[in-house]
């Protein structure tokens, strides 16, 4: 057994031999329309990286002001959306190696796929239906909540249960995500030495999504005072520093190693299918 956290597909070829009978057909279909689970990870861990990299970017336009056609806002729209393929591609990476590794019965690994898939319905219900119900977007939102819009905060304290009802499904949102990651974390330390999800940075994204988390219960705490026509709680700054800052950079590294592992674990992958395109 390598050491935990060193990529094991530098060394031990990518595993697709065991299960082949069965999921065989399924097998061939899948990766014509989607790639093997590397090639999955390759492009889920890419996405997500880009995704942390604009938020970094967004905060820094924020404080600078406007680059160009680049603004704070349009960047935190592309952030928006651009993360929830990519985490259903995470997903779809980890529902694939369970057939490769012919283990098409691991429960824990449809939940892995099955928590992905819930977390971007949930993030996509929070931040584009919902705020519909108010009139306005959830950055207009937001940006009445700090005091930035005095239309959308009054939209806002008007729209009153709809906007507790996007802090609860926001707060759910990062609770699943963090969950997912721990479901990732026990995958990693089972995974057998052949296959590449024990070369995935399973605990750099525990810290991370669980900074977030806890980032964004603190950020609901300071800003639900003000729908009452309070000022904002004490715990925004932590929770803005930790969600748009420390949370970043952290899961930023852990896709950095990801987007690696990916890369190597396609290469091997074709060198043990020559025949696959």
């Amino acid at each position: 057994m390598p050491p935990r956290g060193r990529n094991p597909l530098l060394s031990v070829a990518s595993p697709v031999s065991s299960g082949r009978g069965a999921g065989l057909e399924y097998r061939g279909r899948s990766h014509r329309l989607l790639g093997d689970s590397a090639t999955r990870l390759l492009w889920a861990s890419a996405l997500l990286l880009a995704t942390n990299l604009i938020w970094i970017l967004a905060v820094a336009l924020n404080l600078l002001g406007p680059l160009g056609f680049l603004s704070a806002g349009g960047l935190a729209w592309v952030a928006f959306t651009l993360d929830l393929p990519g985490a259903i591609l995470l997903g779809a990476a980890y529902g694939r190696l369970r057939w490769e590794a012919g283990s098409a019965r691991s429960i824990l690994r449809v939940a892995i796929f099955w928590g992905f898939i819930g977390w971007a319905a949930l993030s996509a219900y929070w931040r584009f239906v919902l705020p519909l119900v108010t009139g306005t977007d959830v950055q207009d939102l937001l940006q009445g909540l700090l005091g930035a819009n005095s239309g959308a905060l009054t939209l806002a304290r008007n729209a009153w249960p709809s906007i507790q009802q996007i802090f609860g499904v926001w707060i759910a949102a990062a609770g699943l995500f963090f969950a997912v990651h721990v479901l990732i974390a026990v995958d990693y330390r089972r995974s057998p030495r052949t296959e590449w999800s024990l070369g995935a940075p399973a605990y750099a994204w525990v810290v991370g999504t669980g900074l977030s988390f806890v980032s964004t219960i603190l950020i609901a705490a300071a800003l639900l005072p003000v729908l009452a026509g309070g000022l904002i709680g004490p715990t925004f700054v932590a929770g803005a520093v930790g969600k748009l800052l420390v949370a970043p950079n952290i899961m930023l590294s852990g896709y950095v190693s990801s987007l690696d592992l990916g890369r190597v674990a396609r290469r091997e992958g074709r060198r043990d299918r020559p025949g696959w395109p």
